[in-house]
């Protein structure tokens, strides 16, 4: 996911847009430095960097440097593309601007409206990573087809479920992938949840399925998705002998949070998890970082 932009020339910020703020890094430090990279550019050519669990995708055009900062884990490509579209359109308004000192006094806050509406074309990607029978594709129509309401019986997803989800998350709009958990489905995760920014783990909230979940789910998850952010669900919370989101997050080294996912009125609630985790307004957990706890046994 794409999630901010910056605009310079000759060391002043033309436009920026901070859609989530990066809180991990000192912005301004990162951006001189990449800046500087970009002024070395030729016309039109984009490259990028990496730092941490991000990525500095840049350009420079008439002697003006576009950084687009997005998740290390997204797709480099969609993102490229979209630098070639927002620069484009950048300079049909802008170009004569900058070829003049009027560009030192010009507002070019108009830009953002065209910004936003491309961020909102790249679909970011969220998975749901879990045993069978946890509830992942309950919790996708829980998300997605509320008027139907949430099954009620266990159907076996084979290979994965995709569906798109636009709620209250502008400028974004997710692409929720609902992975086949039974064990020979899982070593093909890789084929499908590359470029993926976001994770929920979904667990029954059992010991057994969390041993499951650390044993076969962590090390696909932790090869193909290592600066991913996490959280778990605790689904299941109503049934008798269920741990608690405290003890599942222990137990998985992630964040989690309870969930009743066949309960339509826990809709909201999932909702409001979802574009937390997006706009990093929860604790989550980076997929390479977390740490395996052991379970202890009864």
């Amino acid at each position: 996911m794409i999630r901010e932009i910056h605009i310079f020339k000759e060391g002043q910020t033309l436009y920026q847009d901070v859609i989530v703020g990066n809180k991990d890094l000192e912005t301004a430090s990162v951006m001189m430095l990449v800046a500087t990279s970009a002024k070395k550019l030729q016309e039109w050519k984009i490259d990028s960097m990496e730092i941490e669990r991000f990525r500095y995708v840049y350009m420079n055009s008439h002697d003006t440097q576009f950084i687009v900062t997005m998740d290390r884990q997204s797709s480099i490509q969609k993102v490229n593309e979209a630098m070639m579209s927002l620069v484009s359109k950048f300079m049909t308004v802008f170009e004569s601007t900058l070829e003049n000192n009027e560009w030192k006094s010009t507002d070019y806050s108009p830009f953002g409206t065209g910004f936003r509406k491309i961020v909102g074309k790249i679909p970011v990607k969220l998975c749901l990573a879990g045993h069978g029978g946890t509830g992942k594709t309950t919790l996708l129509e829980l998300a997605t087809l509320p008027s139907r309401g949430p099954p009620q019986e266990y159907v076996p997803t084979f290979f994965g479920d995709k569906a798109l989800l636009k709620a209250d998350f502008d400028p974004y709009i997710f692409s929720i992938f609902d992975l086949g958990g039974q064990d020979r489905f899982v070593q093909e995760w890789g084929k499908i949840i590359r470029s993926g920014s976001l994770v929920v783990i979904v667990t029954d909230s059992t010991k057994d399925n969390m041993a499951w979940t650390k044993r076969v789910a962590y090390p696909v998850l932790k090869t193909e998705l290592p600066y991913a952010r996490a959280i778990a669900i605790a689904n299941k919370q109503d049934l008798k002998g269920a741990l608690s989101p405290e003890e599942v997050s222990q137990h998985l080294g992630v964040p989690a949070y309870g969930m009743q996912a066949n309960q339509r009125d826990f809709r909201e609630r999932w909702l409001k998890l979802l574009k937390d985790l997006a706009f990093e307004e929860i604790d989550f957990a980076i997929v390479g970082e977390i740490v395996d706890q052991e379970i202890q046994s009864d």
